[in-house]
């Protein structure tokens, strides 16, 4: 069709008449149409709809056999356009939008790391030099109903190991609407598919947890909601979003000991994704709430006090990634430090808890022994030596005398008869 050519469509029914202009040099055109009284204009209004699209979208242009670019593919898995070169191009860049621009990988395919799989987007891919040549490409095409997607997808990581996701239900979406939720890594393209919902009061999930992470890397990760329905297609949702970006931190753990003059405290953040820490201590001294000290620590767990006192002191934590480390892990429980006495924080309460239980232990022991004369069955006495000479001289037939008395003293003296000789 030449610009400015008229054509007329002829309706023998109604005798519709549609006239359609297309101005040199222009992508639009305008059309005039015609209706008959008492005419019903519902086929005239199709025709019209049709010639109202873009003249891109009606017309076929034949590709040019001298484009250095044919054969464009995408592989939204792998997130990767790729394409057909014909003769020798220096070099091709793509960019998504007119935001992020890469060079082509052997000027035959570009790669993206963040492929949208639910939004359509603009892809544009260019000789930058050569003789100049580009070409936009559009992904994915529009599919499903409107307003029927999830909205409002938000994912994070809390308490170590669980990663949630939560959404709403899209505003136009059907009675019967049910959401299922995705975790795809896109350096292997590995995919889980969620198994513990939560939903609202008409059964519609509306968050999804994926409850032990301890396996998963460090990586940027593709979460996607999807949507079925018996009524209409349902269209996608997704996020892009490194584990670490996204993550709670759970508060640091905070122990320590003390003395008069020296205060060394500890403490321990708990995470798979992220090693590298800013830390906000607070110190109360004394008594007093008012008397403050806050102090910032990077890349160390412990912290040191000269002549503390009593004092009591908290702490959180966030990563250390920059723009990406904005969140704070909420305070750990507030811990007291009675550093008066030369004394340990922990260690001389224990030693002196188990010297009296010991004691108690052993005082419990004797009173039992003694009362119940154990000691006596355990170790019985040790029975005497027997004197043979003093056991056969019976007491009552010895007759003692005083040494060195005068006279003679009368012993009773027995006859013994000799009955034989041996």
């Amino acid at each position: 069709m030449q610009s400015g050519e008229f054509r007329a469509f002829h309706e023998t029914s109604f005798h519709h008449v549609i006239i359609c202009v297309f101005p040199g040099g222009a992508n639009a055109f305008w059309c005039l149409a015609h209706f008959p009284a008492g005419a019903e204009p519902t086929m005239s209004v199709i025709w019209l709809s049709v010639f109202l699209m873009p003249v891109s979208c009606l017309l076929e242009r034949d590709p040019d056999p001298n484009a250095p670019i044919s054969n464009i593919r995408v592989d939204p898995r792998r997130g990767r356009v790729s394409w057909d070169l014909n003769g020798s191009v220096a070099e091709i860049t793509c960019s998504i939008g007119s935001v992020y621009t890469s060079k082509a990988n052997n000027n035959t395919y570009c790669q993206f790391y963040a492929f949208s799989l639910c939004k359509t987007t603009n892809y544009t891919i260019r000789v930058t030099s050569g003789p100049p040549f580009s070409t936009l490409l559009q992904y994915p095409k529009p599919d499903g109903k409107p307003g029927a997607a999830a909205e409002n997808l938000t994912c994070w990581i809390h308490d170590v190991d669980f990663l949630e996701c939560s959404w709403a239900v899209g505003r136009a979406a059907p009675w019967d609407v049910q959401y299922h939720l995705y975790l795809i890594q896109p350096d292997t393209y590995e995919e889980w598919e969620c198994v513990h919902y939560t939903t609202d009061t008409h059964g519609r999930r509306t968050g999804g947890c994926f409850d032990d992470i301890s396996g998963l890397r460090n990586d940027h990760y593709h979460f996607l909601v999807n949507g079925t329905s018996e009524a209409s297609r349902i269209p996608c949702t997704e996020l892009f979003a490194t584990l670490s970006e996204i993550e709670i931190l759970a508060p640091p753990s905070i122990s320590g000991t003390c003395n008069k003059s020296y205060s060394l405290m500890e403490w321990k953040m708990s995470s798979h994704f992220s090693s590298d820490f800013v830390y906000e201590l607070q110190i109360y001294k004394g008594a007093d709430p008012t008397h403050l000290d806050t102090h910032t620590v990077i890349d160390k767990n412990s912290y040191e006090l000269v002549n503390p006192g009593t004092y009591t002191a908290r702490i959180r934590g966030k990563n250390n990634l920059g723009y990406f480390g904005k969140t704070w892990s909420s305070w750990s429980p507030p811990r007291s430090f009675e550093c008066d006495n030369d004394r340990s924080l922990g260690a001389w309460p224990m030693m002196l808890s188990i010297v009296l239980g010991t004691l108690l232990t052993v005082l419990l022991v004797v009173l039992l022994c003694r009362r119940f004369s154990v000691v006596q069955k355990i170790f019985p006495p040790v029975p005497g030596i027997r004197d043979p000479i003093k056991d056969f001289f019976h007491n009552n037939r010895l007759v003692d005398w005083e040494a060195g008395a005068e006279g003679w003293q009368e012993c009773s003296v027995e006859e013994v008869q000799a009955v034989g000789e041996t």
